[in-house]
C-alpha cells in the first residue's frame, strides 16, 4: 500500500507540473527530471484512470486538459498547494529568507513599484513577473500560474482576496504638435474625428475608454489595434493616431502629451489580488502587507516616482 501511494504521488506531481506549464519539457525542467520520465509518469496515471487526461496536439506543439484532466488538476492543485505552503512555512518561518512568488501585472509601472519595494525588503524571495491584459491576469490567477496579480478595477469575487492600492485617472495621449496638446483637460467630444490607436481585447484601459466614449456619444475611427500600452505610445509619437492610457502608464517624453479626460477621473482602482487558498502563504502575506503600506503612503500624497505631470 505504501509503495502504491508513493507511486501515485509521483504520477500526480508529474501531471500537475505538465498541466501548470502546458509542456512536458518545462515540467521536466521544473521537477529536475528527464522529459521521458515525466511522460511515462503521466501515461501511467492515465492508464490507472483508464482515460486520457491531456489532449496532445499533432507534432507535440501544444497540450490542453481533457474534462477529466481539468477535474484532476483542480484536485492536484489543492494537494500540492498545501505541500508548497508547508515547504514555504518551514523555509520562511524565521524571516522570509527564502521562497518564491509568481506575479502578474496589467500595468508595469504599478507592478514594479511594488516589486522593487518588496525585493528591497525581502531579497531572498525569488520573484518572477509577467505582464499583459487584465483578462490574461485573471486567467493566470485562476489557473494558478501566478500567486498574485496587480490589476485594475478587479471588483469583488468570492474566490479572491483584494488589497486596494489607489485610483488612477484616464489620459488622452496626443502628439506634442497636436492642436489640443496645450490643454490641461479634455472632454471626449473634443476628440471627435480623431483616429484611435486601440488596445487589444481584454484591456481594462480600452474597456473604460470605450464605455465613456459610448456614454458621450462619441465615435472614433480605429487607426489600428495594438497589443500593449507601449505600442500605443509609440504609435502616438509617430502621429498615427491618439490613444488612452492611465496616468501611471506614461513616462515623460518630449514627443507626446498626456491630458486628463474630464469624464474619467479616478476611473480605475488598482489592487493586488490572490486566491483565498493562497493567502496564508508567508510570502503572499508579506507582499500584501507591503502593498497595504504603499497604498497608505500614496493616500498621503506620495505618488509613484517619475509620473508625467
Amino acid at each position: 500500500m505504501t509503495r502504491a501511494i508513493g507511486t501515485r504521488y509521483f504520477q500526480l506531481r508529474a501531471f500537475d507540473a505538465v498541466a501548470r506549464h502546458g509542456s512536458f519539457t518545462q515540467a521536466a525542467a521544473r521537477l529536475g527530471l528527464t522529459q521521458p520520465a515525466v511522460t511515462m509518469q503521466v501515461r501511467n496515471l492515465e492508464a490507472a484512470c483508464r482515460q486520457s487526461l491531456l489532449n496532445r496536439s499533432p507534432g507535440g506543439r501544444g497540450l490542453s486538459l481533457t474534462p477529466a484532466g481539468e477535474q484532476l488538476f483542480e484536485l492536484s492543485r489543492q494537494l500540492f498547494a498545501v505541500e508548497e505552503q508547508v515547504e514555504e512555512f518551514v523555509a520562511t518561518a524565521s524571516r522570509l529568507g527564502q521562497g518564491s512568488l509568481r506575479l502578474f501585472g496589467d500595468s508595469p509601472r504599478v507592478a514594479m513599484w511594488l516589486v522593487s519595494t518588496f525585493h528591497a525588503r525581502y531579497p531572498g524571495i525569488d520573484l518572477s513577473v509577467a505582464f499583459g491584459s487584465q483578462r490574461s491576469g485573471w486567467d493566470a490567477l485562476f489557473d494558478q500560474r501566478v500567486d498574485l496579480a496587480i490589476l485594475g478595477n478587479t471588483g469583488p469575487h468570492a474566490r479572491v482576496h483584494s488589497t486596494p492600492l489607489g485610483a488612477q485617472a484616464m489620459l488622452a495621449v496626443l502628439p506634442r504638435d497636436h492642436p489640443l496638446a496645450a490643454r490641461t483637460q479634455l472632454a471626449l467630444a473634443e476628440l471627435a474625428g480623431s483616429r484611435l490607436v486601440r488596445r487589444e481585447a481584454g484591456s481594462n484601459t480600452q474597456r473604460l475608454a470605450d464605455e465613456a466614449l459610448a456614454a458621450a456619444g462619441v465615435q472614433l475611427a480605429t487607426a489600428f489595434e495594438v497589443g500593449s500600452r507601449e505600442a500605443v505610445l509609440e504609435a502616438v509619437k509617430l502621429g498615427l493616431g491618439i490613444g488612452f492610457v492611465l496616468e501611471q502608464e506614461i513616462h515623460r517624453d518630449e514627443r507626446l502629451v498626456g491630458i486628463p479626460v474630464a469624464e474619467l477621473p479616478a476611473c480605475s482602482t488598482d489592487a493586488v489580488v490572490c486566491l483565498h487558498s493562497q493567502r496564508k502563504r508567508g510570502a503572499v502575506q508579506a507582499f500584501l502587507a507591503v502593498a497595504a503600506e504603499l497604498a497608505a503612503a500614496s493616500d498621503e500624497g506620495r505618488p509613484l516616482p517619475d509620473a508625467l505631470p
